[in-house]
């Protein structure tokens, strides 16, 4: 039987997260007697689509087996088909054509052959940061817990962070930590590594090497509009209510952690109950627009709001080119950055409006808060995911889903390339907008 690309995401998805709720489902997972399957399903889901949501504590609710299996599924849902494929490759040495199809078009390059260099040089970046950061982590754990655990610490919120999942076996996430710049610090450069994506940490590193002067366009709008976004977000948490009445070096370094980590990643140091009705809202527009493609975190990425906005201003001054940064950009990449976008909030519009009425007892603002948070994979909630229906744990659990391979599904639709043509040319129409 053959399967289109699509389809390939999509089954590779979901047996993932059939495989993970089963293993979480074993007796050796759960630390208590009681067995809950939409508790499985859910954190399994979470966990592969690096989400962070949860309806449990799972450093209680899960043993050290249960959240080994959270963990393995936080990394193979971080990294994703395309990468697994490529481990499969190298260690067998050969791969089915169809995988190499689906690689090819996700990537939007030509050449297998190339894209295995780039993918296994970026496997080798992503295990080298992930064992620095669990290195430096384990130090600083060591400090208050004993030896093993601090080691397991460190792995596990090492995986975490990169993989922006936001998975804590700590009660309240990295609360405990509010004070200590060393965890602050540290899980927000993984952060941030995992956010810029997999071809921009090479290219960056390909740059330095070869001494090149110049990156790649594609670099250069994900650095320039991350560092704006993150600057933004900075500001907004440095001058909000949530972290007031604190002195200057705790107020720093937590918004910028906050800046940081409620856009992609879902840890927090400060109580989300301490936010403000306007910070909630700027933090779903931030939770919204995500990191890079081809990284861990979700969103419609950042580079689809700068061809967002090369779009506007191209049509405002009448333009027929999309320039940015002195490089003209294809107008099918253009048009893909729109329906993106467009499709994007309208997922968001709907599934926000089911779960109002499911959930009828909840502030709306609550309510679009959780549900761009599950389809943007940000794992950040405002205490209500616990308490959820099992009807709107379903809504949550579709949105997750849908947030994680919904965008990949449509760019690799987008780009499959249409071998028919449509022989009948209408008239032409008038419509008036605006």
């Amino acid at each position: 039987m053959k399967f289109s690309p699509a389809k390939t995401l999509i089954l590779f998805f979901l047996g993932l997260i059939a495989a993970g709720t089963a293993l979480l489902s074993l007796p050796a997972s759960n630390s208590f007697s009681k067995f809950s399957f939409i508790t499985n399903l859910f954190t399994s889901v979470s966990a592969v689509c690096v989400t962070g949501l949860s309806v449990v504590n799972i450093g209680e609710y899960y043993s050290k087996f249960g959240q080994s299996i959270i963990l393995i599924l936080i990394q193979l849902g971080g990294l994703g088909y395309m990468f697994v494929s490529t481990v499969i490759t190298l260690l067998l040495g050969k791969v089915a054509l169809k995988d190499r199809r689906i690689m090819q078009e996700l990537f939007d390059v030509s050449s297998f052959k190339g894209l295995k260099h780039l993918l296994s040089k970026a496997i080798i970046f992503v295990l080298g940061i992930e064992f620095v950061g669990a290195a430096v982590l384990t130090l600083i754990f060591l400090r208050d817990f004993p030896f093993l655990r601090a080691v397991y610490l460190g792995i596990f919120h090492s995986i975490s962070a990169f993989c922006n999942a936001g998975f804590s076996v700590f009660n309240d996430s990295l609360s405990l930590f509010a004070g200590n710049r060393g965890v602050i610090y540290t899980v927000s450069i993984l952060i941030i590594l995992g956010g810029l994506g997999f071809f921009v940490i090479v290219d960056i590193y390909d740059a330095y090497k070869e001494k090149r002067r110049h990156l790649s366009t594609h670099t250069k709008v994900v650095l320039s509009v991350t560092l704006i976004i993150m600057a933004l977000s900075f500001l907004l948490f440095l001058f909000s209510n949530s972290l007031k009445g604190q002195g200057l070096f705790f107020l720093i370094n937590n918004a910028f952690f906050q800046a940081i980590s409620a856009r992609t990643a879902g840890f927090y140091t400060v109580p989300t109950s301490l936010f403000d009705e306007f910070t909630e809202i700027v933090l779903m527009l931030f939770m919204s627009i995500g990191a890079a493609p081809g990284s861990t975190a979700g969103g419609i990425k950042v580079t689809t709001l700068a061809l967002i906005f090369v779009f506007i201003r191209s049509v405002l001054n009448g333009d027929d080119d999309y320039i940015i940064f002195k490089r003209r950009i294809p107008y099918d990449i253009v048009k893909k950055a729109l329906v993106i976008f467009i499709v994007f909030f309208a997922l968001i519009a709907l599934l926000s409006l089911i779960l109002m009425l499911q959930e009828n007892y909840l502030r709306p603002v609550t309510v679009v808060f959780e549900v761009i948070s599950a389809f943007a994979t940000v794992g950040l909630s405002l205490d209500i995911t616990p308490d959820l229906s099992l009807a709107g744990k379903i809504y949550v659990i579709i949105a997750m889903i849908t947030g994680r391979i919904g965008i990949l599904t449509m760019l690799i639709l987008m780009i499959t390339p249409i071998t028919t043509k449509k022989k009948i040319k209408y008239p032409e129409g008038r419509v008036l907008v605006g």
